[in-house]
């Protein structure tokens, strides 16, 4: 009997346990879900939803208050299966239906605004998300590295986080004993969750119900862009059903993305007669080097270098990162063929037409082959012998020192009788921009850069200084080409080298409202220098537009290729005297397009949002004028449309 007792008492406990923890939990999540919203506010643009009527306002108001909502879904319901008491029974642990979903609520909500805090961090820097490129970053081996982070930052993150968890357990533990005092206020809440559940349905029925309805008829996209700063918005397509009941629907825009299967690439085998006196090759790539430090005080080598050579001065990268911009150059096709290379492991034609011709090729970088998928892409048919990077916790300048003089050890040994290929990556201008003492040109720079305490606010103050280090490490750079420059000239190498030097992509210290790169396609993040010293070739300053994809195209034919460029690119050889009229641009998940009158963002699928119209160097446009532009350039993307699947094969069922 007292055992009976004994187990009714415990039953009845773990019950009441239960129920009180039901309450606190429905309260702790309430309370998480208003950091949510604290959080994510700072993404969206309510003035501008104001600004364009009440309509757009609601509109607005309404996605971002219903996706909050969403976003704790996972946490919820994970939340909800751990507390189901039947799970505790069958594992004969009763206390656990008790703490586990607390414990489970904690760790969850944490979880969910530590991550909506590190992506709202993101935008905030970078103009983006978290997407695929910050999710390949931390899985890629290399990619954290890549981003140059110190001591001081991962330190900062760390406690970041820790402040995350212990601070949501202490929220949830004084709810809990709040609770215990005002018993009836958790119950009254809870009462709420039925009415609350029906009316975040009815809410996200109704964005997305206005959301098809302005896509298909196509009267206010303006509206429609404001959801760009709701992280990881969705919008809904209807356009057939509104036209069923009868709605004028507009015609659709073609969309920018490939079509098919995989690659058909060259479209022709190349044919290829090995020149009696090869060229040597000598390919130079910067981080972030932009168009604009190319002068007498920054890189006075490499200035006095290009007076002698030919100079691009219009000309851009194929988008605003690594992975796209040396792939670009490399192949000379668009960045949306990344994946199809990189599924395929399909490598360069330019190194399979050296490869043939016997050339000694010895590949460097201060950063890593294997991030991005270098290795797996543009060099994969290179033997790994070949590939050099440097594993020692090195600063980014001191790699590129080493590696220049195991690049010069490589020339200085190689077998004179053959002809030789070199291409080295430097580091030195990556974030947070590498430099020794003597290298120091302009002051004052910030001794560090903290990714995990700095802001916008922070970054617009301390800008000056952020460049002024930036500006140090491209002088640096510039003593590393200039070691490369004299070796070549002293030992008589210039009369049959082709020396090839720009950067996989520019730098932007604030000037459009950004730091660093891979967040637009503005021309600070994509305009980068372009030398090509040519033997025999009288120096000239071309000022006409030039793109990475035009790189491959022009040293082909030097190296006995007869296929015309259209066989294995995108682009031009930049001395056949045909000038381009555009240039495209891409990341992960925007096309870009940039002509003399304007440049054009695109999302890949080219709906109404993801659309970014300016000036062709970044101006502001009145949405009158941006929309007549696009209008206006309607031909010109169609035809990029069809450029950018044009190597990809058909499926039978295509026409």
């Amino acid at each position: 009997m007292v055992h009976e007792f004994f187990h009714e008492t415990r039953e009845q406990f773990f019950l009441n346990e239960q129920t009180h923890g039901r309450n606190v939990r429905f309260a702790y999540f309430g309370l998480v879900y208003l950091v949510l919203l604290w959080i994510n506010a700072a993404n969206v643009d309510f003035a501008a939803a104001a600004a364009s009527g009440y309509g757009s306002l609601l509109f607005l108001v309404n996605a971002f208050v219903s996706y909050n909502a969403l976003y704790l879904l996972p946490a919820l319901l994970l939340t909800w299966l751990v507390a189901r008491p039947s799970l505790w029974r069958r594992l004969r642990l009763p206390g656990g239906a008790v703490w586990a979903p607390n414990m489970t609520a904690v760790l969850t909500g944490a979880l969910t605004t530590l991550f909506f805090y590190a992506n709202a961090k993101l935008h905030a820097l970078y103009g983006m998300f978290i997407n695929g490129f910050v999710i390949n970053l931390l899985i890629t081996p290399g990619g954290i590295e890549s981003l140059g982070g110190s001591a001081s930052s991962t330190i900062g993150f760390v406690l970041i986080a820790l402040a995350f968890f212990l601070g949501h357990a202490a929220i949830f533990i004084a709810l809990s004993f709040g609770a215990r005092r005002f018993a009836s206020l958790p119950t009254g809440l809870r009462r709420l969750g039925r009415p609350l559940t029906v009316l975040l349905l009815f809410s996200i029925l109704g964005d997305h119900s206005v959301y098809a309805y302005t896509s298909a008829v196509g009267n206010k996209p303006e509206m429609l862009e404001l959801t760009e700063g709701v992280p990881f918005y969705v919008g809904t397509s209807a356009r057939t059903l509104f036209k069923k009941l009868g709605f004028e629907v507009a015609s659709p825009e073609k969309a920018l993305k490939q079509q098919g299967g995989g690659l058909q690439y060259p479209a022709k085998p190349l044919e290829v007669t090995k020149p009696e006196k090869p060229y040597n090759i000598v390919w130079l790539v910067s981080e972030s080097w932009r168009a604009d430090t190319l002068d007498p005080e920054i890189m006075p080598v490499t200035w006095a270098f290009a007076q002698k050579a030919q100079v691009f001065t219009h000309h851009y990268s194929g988008g605003n990162g690594t992975r796209i911009g040396i792939f670009t150059m490399m192949t000379g096709l668009p960045g949306t063929y990344w994946d199809a290379f990189l599924k395929g492991h399909e490598g360069a034609p330019i190194i399979d037409v050296l490869q043939q011709q016997g050339y000694q090729m010895s590949l460097y970088t201060s950063a890593k082959f294997s991030y991005p998928e270098f290795d797996q892409t543009v060099f994969s048919k290179v033997p790994r012998e070949q590939l050099h990077e440097i594993d020692a916790p090195l600063a980014g300048w001191e790699k590129d020192r080493q590696n220049v003089s195991d690049l010069l050890h490589f020339i200085d040994t190689r077998d004179p009788a053959r002809p030789f290929f070199v291409w080295m990556f430097f580091e030195s201008p990556h974030a947070r921009y590498y430099f020794p003492p003597e290298s120091v040109i302009r002051t004052p720079y910030r001794d560090d850069i903290n990714y995990a305490t700095i802001d916008r606010d922070e970054l617009q103050k301390d800008i000056v200084p952020i460049k002024n280090r930036y500006l140090n490490a491209v002088h640096h750079l510039d003593s590393q080409f200039a070691r490369i420059l004299e070796y070549l000239e002293t030992h008589g190498l210039l009369e049959n080298t082709i020396v090839v030097m720009l950067g996989d992509h520019g730098e932007e210290f604030m000037e459009n409202g950004y730091w660093g790169h891979n967040s637009t396609f503005s021309d600070p993040q994509t305009r980068t220098p372009l030398i090509l010293w040519i033997p025999g070739r009288t120096p000239a300053v071309h000022d006409v537009l030039s793109s990475h994809l035009d790189v491959v195209p022009t040293l082909m034919p030097l190296l006995g290729v007869k296929n015309p460029p259209e066989d294995y690119s995108s682009g031009y050889d930049l001395f056949s005297g045909r000038q381009r009229d555009h240039v495209v641009l891409s990341d992960w998940s925007r096309v870009g397009y940039k002509d003399a009158d304007v440049k054009i963002t695109l999302s890949e699928d080219l709906g109404p949002l993801g659309k970014r119209i300016s000036g062709p160097h970044d101006e502001k446009l009145t949405p009158q004028r941006a929309q007549e532009l696009f209008q206006s350039k309607q031909p010109q993307l169609v035809r990029l449309m069809q450029e950018l699947g044009r190597f990809k094969q058909k499926s039978r069922h295509e026409p």
